[in-house]
């Protein structure tokens, strides 16, 4: 039985085409084999089509360009299309992202396409993928195979001329001290004050022994991530720049957490909410239409996650301080055990921040038609 699975977002339609192999009556039955597959951008003349191999191609460049932002490190992706790699995302100028394909027409001539995409048609792309990889009922076999990072990928804190100077500074302070051992002996009647400046060498040279220890020793993790977390700043292995993108993935991680209901705690998170991103919020800034976000809250007031609800919302982020209130882990396989809360955060167009909270019975109902 022929079947079809759609996942239509504002900026992105994903279209499957294939057949089940169970009861050909029952709609619900897994889709299996893939007769073919479209991506299609509202607004454009052009769809990227294909079959099994296409699709595959799209799931694991889409997911690892994905993750290459998410995290901050600069993976290595193929850079030009090829047989082995029929799907490329690479970066383009102004926040542009060129999707090239090579797509095979019905009388199998091959021909390559490029799309420009911009950042609300690519956070709808992964949407779209994500959705897909989640639905058990459309191509089960079909999962993304995640591994670890070399550590070679990971660009370091500080330059490594920088690293290196106090080791250099240390050790030819310590090389000079050691040579001054070797100079002539001194006259009889100068022993007892060249013993002192002896002893004072001594204890320089201990000193800059123990100066070159310190230099060399790793900073301490923890220390680092709690000062970065209080300073509202970003550590590489604790956090990452809140996004549209990580915002949203953040947020959905957060549907099993859970939620306060205390009335008088949420109305205080949300005047506490209202005040930090009214005083974060740059007082020239002018919007012309509403921006709403869904966001989420920890007990101690930290913003854990956002997402935005209409288009205006997406195009403005980075005028709004969410980007930078957000605290974002990293390791993203983890589940939130604390308690939170979900407002409703609307900036209107004189300025004004306001906070509502968001009932567990709607959120749940807005989580599942997601």
């Amino acid at each position: 039985m022929t079947v079809q699975r759609q996942y239509t977002l504002p900026n992105c339609n994903l279209k499957l085409e294939g057949l089940n192999t169970g009861d050909d009556t029952d709609p619900m039955a897994p889709l299996t084999v893939v007769l073919n597959s479209e991506c299609i951008f509202p607004g454009t003349p052009h769809v990227l089509s294909g079959g099994r191999e296409f699709l595959d191609a799209l799931v694991k460049t889409v997911s690892d360009y994905a993750q290459s932002l998410l995290s901050g490190i600069p993976y290595p992706l193929p850079g030009e299309v090829s047989a082995a790699q029929p799907v490329v995302l690479k970066p383009g100028e102004h926040h542009r992202h060129h999707l090239m394909a090579t797509v095979t027409a019905a009388d199998g001539t091959a021909t390559r396409q490029t799309l420009e995409l911009n950042s609300v048609q690519l956070f709808d792309l992964v949407e779209a993928v994500d959705q897909l990889l989640a639905d058990t009922l459309t191509l089960p076999d079909l999962t993304l195979q995640l591994s670890s990072l070399d550590r070679r990928h990971v660009r370091p804190a500080e330059p490594m001329a920088q690293r290196a100077v106090p080791a250099a500074v240390g050790l030819s302070t310590l090389a000079a001290a050691a040579a001054l051992f070797f100079l002539p002996p001194v006259p009889e009647f100068e022993v007892q004050r060249r013993e002192s400046e002896g002893a004072s060498l001594s204890e320089l040279v201990e000193q800059e022994a123990a100066n070159l220890a310190e230099a060399e020793a790793p900073p301490d993790d923890s220390e680092t991530a709690t000062g970065d977390r209080a300073a509202g700043t970003d550590s590489d292995d604790d956090a990452t720049v809140a996004d549209p993108i990580a915002a949203g993935v953040a947020l959905d991680r957060l549907a099993t957490a859970a939620a306060i209901t205390d009335t008088e705690t949420l109305s205080e998170l949300a005047a506490e909410l209202e005040d930090s991103l009214a005083d974060a919020l740059d007082a020239e800034v002018a919007f012309e239409d509403d921006l709403i976000y869904r966001v989420a809250v920890s007990e101690s007031g930290d913003i854990l996650g956002y997402k935005y609800e209409n288009d205006a919302a997406l195009i403005n982020v980075d005028s709004t301080p969410l980007p930078e209130l957000t605290f974002i882990s990293v390791d993203t396989t983890t589940t939130t055990d604390e308690p939170v809360a979900q407002f409703l955060v609307t900036f209107d167009e004189a300025g004004e921040v306001t906070a509502e909270p968001i009932d567990a019975d709607e959120l749940t109902d807005a989580d599942s038609e997601e």
